[in-house]
Formats: structure tokens, sequence, C-alpha cells
């Protein structure tokens, strides 16, 4: 399916929103009123896309939704939510949380991606030769990156043989919703009552705004602040145009980059500038807050409300991916992304329990809740969990997880490319795959010693402040 040349009706797209906006509406209402949905503070956003799901044609058949426009719709979101994240301003103080953060987000990609790559060789050499070996290099995508990246990749290498590779994509993220929360609550109420947590001593502690979901007494959050007249403009809508003038300059980037590797004979990566847009908006984005902080104007763009309107793409993006779950396609390869989810998700909790009680001097439950809840669905699966534990947001952890996440996509830049290998460099054969089985351990490697040389010389510059 081509992303920029799909064609979509008025009618089409308008109705989808509608009932996208009915289930978030109905979602709120089961988490209102529904103990279950309480009881493991489950998102709105998540039961909004299994109430799409059922309610759809994959199901009940009640309403008509498009797997093919949800993925559209996806793949765009994810792009924006970027772009709001860009241009919301940068940390004012950096220390080790964000960095170990990031360093145990990449070594969660990998061990996932061995994982996944080893399983899909199992069923290649016994039972299932014709299943498609990059499906295990989307169970990273799928747990650590999120639904955008697993549905817009996936999608990118179906000209390679991949039959339904994008909607595989969503249906492990989907997967990884599933455990990010469910496990991730039960992970957090046996922390609080055995005392592990730094500020809370009981599930008493949670209170009820957050198990409904509904502020429905005291005194409401602040949302952003107006940096324009409302006279002379909507300021929610001048934060909006400013992400609609981003994306546009990242579309003419990924135009140019699309020209230029054409006129080398580059034209196999093409649907990989495509495929990977998401992190060109990223880029033009932080170019973009750069140059209005050195002309000083950055005061037009507030933070909060860029916050808000990336919480909007995201609630959006989330009910798209669920809604827009093939069923087939679950079927078709149900087994080996079923072995996957369960080996990666036992690897990521004993890998990530390991290193934050190690790799931080600080809260080391509350960072390895949140960051196991990230690594399996998606950064705000992770603020959930602070929130549970920190609801006023007094620690640092939740700001470290949020800015982590930019600097593992930075640092994370080869692994991207590693993940394409197989099908950029040897034509989707058992070779590239073994050749990138290799590449990936030798990265964690690299990283591990990396991780280790900082560790060093921040324990170094410690005892010096100490002496």
């Amino acid at each position: 399916m081509n992303l920029w040349n799909f064609t979509l009706s008025f009618k089409d797209m308008v109705l989808d929103l509608s009932f996208m906006s009915v289930f978030l509406v109905a979602g709120t209402v089961f988490r209102r009123y529904g103990l279950f949905f309480q009881k493991y503070l489950v998102p709105n956003n998540l039961i909004a896309g299994f109430i799409g799901l059922i309610l759809g044609t994959q199901v009940l058949g009640w309403i008509p939704i498009s797997g093919e426009r949800m993925g559209l719709y996806v793949y765009h979101l994810l792009a924006l939510t970027f772009v709001a994240i860009g241009l919301r301003g940068e940390k004012t103080s950096w220390g080790k949380g964000p960095l170990s953060f990031s360093i145990s987000m990449l070594t969660s990609y990998i061990i996932q991606g061995i994982i996944g790559v080893l399983v899909c060789f199992i069923f290649i050499y016994t039972i299932r030769p014709d299943l498609f070996a990059g499906l295990g290099l989307l169970l990273p995508m799928g747990f650590g990156m999120g639904p955008g990246q697993a549905f817009t990749i996936g999608t990118g290498w179906e000209k390679f043989g991949f039959e339904g590779g994008g909607m595989a994509g969503l249906t492990i993220a989907a997967v990884g919703y599933l455990i990010a929360y469910f496990a991730g609550m039960v992970i957090v109420n046996k922390g609080i009552r055995r005392g592990e947590t730094a500020l809370i001593e009981g599930l008493d502690s949670i209170t009820s705004d957050m198990r409904t979901g509904v502020i429905k007494n005291g005194e409401k959050p602040v949302a952003g602040f107006l940096t324009l007249s409302m006279e002379a403009i909507e300021p929610l809508a001048f934060q909006v145009g400013v992400i609609g003038v981003v994306y546009l300059i990242s579309f003419w980037v990924a135009k140019g980059v699309e020209f230029l590797l054409l006129s080398i004979g580059g034209a196999g990566f093409v649907s990989t500038v495509w495929a990977f847009h998401f992190v060109i908006a990223l880029i033009v984005a932080l170019v973009m807050r750069k140059v209005l902080d050195k002309t000083k104007k950055s005061y037009l763009i507030d933070k909060g409300l860029m916050t808000r309107t990336a919480g909007l793409f995201v609630d959006y993006l989330i009910v798209g991916s669920i809604c827009g779950i093939s069923l087939k396609v679950v079927w078709m390869y149900w087994a080996p992304i079923l072995i996957m989810a369960i080996l990666g998700g036992i690897a990521t909790y004993y890998m990530l329990k390991y290193v934050c009680y190690r790799a931080f001097d600080d809260y080391h439950f509350e960072r390895f809740a949140a960051v196991f809840a990230e690594m399996t669905g998606t950064l705000n699966s992770g603020l959930v969990m602070i929130r549970v534990m920190d609801p006023e947001f007094k620690t640092p952890v939740a700001e470290d997880l949020v800015y982590s996440s930019g600097i593992a996509l930075f640092l994370g830049m080869p692994l991207l490319v590693l993940l394409n290998v197989p099908m950029n460099f040897f034509n989707n054969s058992l070779k590239g795959y073994w050749i990138t089985l290799l590449l990936l351990l030798l990265y964690g490697v690299i990283l591990w010693i990396f991780w280790r040389l900082i560790g060093f010389i921040h324990f170094k510059k410690t005892s010096k402040i100490k002496e």
C-alpha cells in the first residue's frame, strides 16, 4: 500500500475519524464504570481500539472500518506525534538517568530482535519454511517502538514478499500493549505491597480519579498557556499550524532524499526513506525548535499545548492501530507471534530488572516498572506506571523517561539500519538474517562496553565530589 498516494474519499475520512471519536468516548465510559479496567488502569485509547476491532468488519461487521485506511492514519499520526514532541523544547538539565534509560531501551530492542529472529528460524527450519523471517525483526518495532513504526516498516517489507507485513506489525504492537498494562500493573501492585516504591506505601494511594480516569473533584490540572491573543488567532490553532508547517517541510526533505537516491542509482532505498519519514519529521522539528530558540521566537510555542496535541495524536494513533488489525493476518502468524511475545516479554523483564537495580542511583523500582511498560507498550504505558507510583511526578523518573526516548531514537539509528539489512543488502535471503543476528549481538556488546565506561566515569566524578 502506497501511504502517500492512497486514494481516500473525504466521506470515508470524516466517518472514520467520527467512529474513532465514538470509540474513545465509549472507552472513557468503560474505564469510568468498569472495575476490571480500573484495577489494571487500562487506558481509554486501548479500550477504544478493541471496541472498534469488535464492532468493525473483522468481527461483528457493524461499522465499515477499513484496515488500510486505519494504517494510513497510523502512518501519518506517528510522524505528527514526533513533530509535536520535537517542538516542545529541550530538557534544561541532563544526568545519568536519561542516558542509562536510553541505553537500556536499545538493549531491549536488541534482545527482542535476537529472540524474534531465532524464533522465526526455528519455524523456518522445521514446520514453516515459507515463513518470512523479517517477522522476528518486527518484535522490537511493535514492542519497543510502537504500532506506528511496526506498521510503517512492516508495510515497507511487503514488497519483499511479507504478506500482511503492516498488519503483522500492528498485531505485535497490540500484544505488547496487553503485556505492558496487565503485566505492568501486576508488577506495580506487587511492588507497592512489598514496599519497594519510594513515595507510596500501599494501594490506597491510588486515587479514585486515577482509577476511573475522570477528574471529578478538586483543582483541575492546567493543560497549557496561551501564547497569542485570541482576538488575532486561536493559540491552539497556531500550535497545530506550526506542526503542519514542519510536516510539509519534512515531506519536501523526504522528496529531496528520494530524488538524490534515484540520481545515484539507489532506487532500492527509496521505500526505506518513506518508511522512516517519522525520523525525518523529528529532525526537522528539532531544527525548527533550535531556529526559534536562536531567534528568540520560541515564546510562541507552549510546551503544555504541544504536549496535549501530541497526546491527541497518540490517542487516535492507538485506536487506529488496534482497529486496523487483520484477524486473517493474526491467524496466519499467530504461533510465531505468540511465542515471540512470551519469550520477548520474559527476557525484557529480567534484563531490565537486572539493569535498573544496578545502573541507577535512585528510584530503582519506579524506573524498572516504567521502562518495562514502555519497552512492551509505548511511552504512554511507562508514564501510566509512573503516575500510579508517583502521582504528582515528584521524582525525575517521568522526565528522564520522556527524554531518554528521544536519545534512544538517535542512538538507535544504526539499529534501524541493521533491521533493514536483510532486505536492502541481501534481497531477503536467510544469509542476510544470520548476518543481521551477528551484527545485533556485536551492537549489543558495544553498547554494554559504552555503558560500563559511562558508569565508570560517573563513579569517578561522584567519588571526587565526595572527597
